[in-house]
């Protein structure tokens, strides 16, 4: 996507791997690609608002472990999302089904491009209402009555524990 103009890529964040990510984009000379250090709590909602479309990447072979945290935060600010992903991951599943972007099998770098271009090109105003709808079924009350409800299950049916 480099020689894409209308296309930008902001990458924030710290440590050893992102070091690595500036070191990669400075030797290809990507003039679309700016970095950004962690960002404070109380600034980031505004970096989350700032962009058009969230990528988040998730490593593979982990479907069914768990979902990045980051993933309910930008549905929260109303943003699309392209998830790399496994699509029977929970947060792919959550894509599809509430319409709310885009699922790429990791290490396809042609279809993450694919969907980046799609998602460049796309105006579907409805992702933004559909996201932050869908991330208000995520808040800690839903979890919590989730889990005292698995667990009362658990108690009662004592077999089921071995099942899962």
């Amino acid at each position: 996507l480099k020689d894409d103009t209308d296309i930008h890529f902001l990458l924030s964040g710290w440590g050893i791997g992102f070091e690595r990510l500036k070191q990669l984009q400075a030797a290809a000379n990507l003039s679309n690609i700016s970095f950004v250090g962690r960002v404070e709590d109380s600034e980031l909602e505004a970096l989350l608002t700032s962009a058009d479309l969230w990528i988040i990447p998730y490593r593979k072979d982990v479907a069914g472990v768990s979902v990045p945290s980051r993933f309910y935060n930008l549905l929260a600010v109303g943003r699309p999302v392209v998830l790399v992903s496994e699509p029977e991951a929970e947060a792919a599943l959550t894509v599809v089904e509430n319409g709310l972007g885009w699922v790429v099998t990791p290490g396809r770098a042609d279809q993450l491009a694919a969907a980046i271009r799609t998602a460049s090109a796309d105006e579907d105003g409805g992702i933004a209402a559909r996201a932050v709808k869908t991330a208000e079924r995520f808040n800690s009350t839903t979890a919590m009555n989730a889990y005292a409800a698995l667990i009362d299950e658990l108690l009662r049916n004592p077999d089921l524990s071995e099942q899962r």
